[in-house]
């Protein structure tokens, strides 16, 4: 895999076909990925309605499901959306809680994630060949999140007609 496939600052978001519940209609925003290493990322559509609010100089910061890896532990990173040049910016925060200075410009877009995704060498492009994820380039709609719950049948419903009648079934249908 050559550098020109690095899906890095890349958005996945789960095909409809996708049944495992750790992802399941997710829409993740890859922070790191590398033919060597494999791929990282965070969940962003999975609000868990908490907020931490003991960082100081900070205010409260929204918490979300990051993924199924390291679940109790809290992640701090800010993703914001830029336009000249149209980009993400992405940074995340590492060490206890106080020992790094966020800067004032990252507080905006700034979230605590619990947990986050990780795929080994070869495993995320392995899912991507089998249509478990669709890779799109990120938007202002996907990083800022502002509806985190309809996002993804948001981006569902702007990807065609197959993918919109797939995104409507139910998860069980032998229940209805």
């Amino acid at each position: 895999m050559s550098s020109e496939n690095n899906l890095t600052g890349s958005i996945l978001v789960s095909h409809p076909s996708l049944r495992d519940p750790q992802f399941r209609r997710t829409v993740l925003f890859l922070s790191h990925h590398s033919a060597e290493e494999g791929a990282t990322g965070f969940v962003l559509n999975r609000p868990l309605d908490q907020t931490l609010s003991q960082i100081p100089g900070v205010p409260d910061v929204p918490v979300f499901y990051g993924g199924p890896v390291e679940v109790d532990r809290i992640l701090l990173a800010s993703l914001q959306w830029r336009d000249h040049p149209t980009v993400v910016a992405f940074r995340a925060f590492v060490g206890r809680t106080g020992e790094e200075m966020i800067d004032e410009e990252w507080l905006p877009g700034l979230r605590a994630f619990a947990g986050y995704a990780g795929w080994s060498r070869g495993q995320l492009e392995g899912e991507i060949a089998e249509h478990a994820w669709i890779v799109i380039p990120p938007t202002r709609e996907v990083i800022e999140m502002n509806s985190p719950n309809d996002v993804w049948k948001n981006i569902m419903k702007n990807s065609g007609p197959l993918l919109h009648l797939l995104s409507e079934a139910p998860d069980h249908p032998e229940r209805n």
